[in-house]
């Protein structure tokens, strides 16, 4: 299923809106709607690469 996210092709650039692709909830899994949610700070530091074990771009904020 597409669900929307917030992330980075690059850690030069500003966050901003993508589609990402999630696998269909399981039996065990509950399906729910956000109106609205933040960022935390330490996600800006993590798409920036500045910290040391930083994850491969894109990066989506949160993940």
């Amino acid at each position: 299923m597409k669900i929307k996210a917030v992330g980075a092709y690059s850690a030069k650039q500003p966050l901003e809106p993508m589609d990402i692709t999630r696998r269909e909830p399981g039996p065990h899994d509950v399906k729910i709607e956000i109106a609205y949610c933040g960022v935390c700070h330490s996600d800006l530091h993590q798409v920036r690469s500045e910290w040391a074990g930083t994850y491969g771009l894109p990066l989506r904020a949160g993940s």
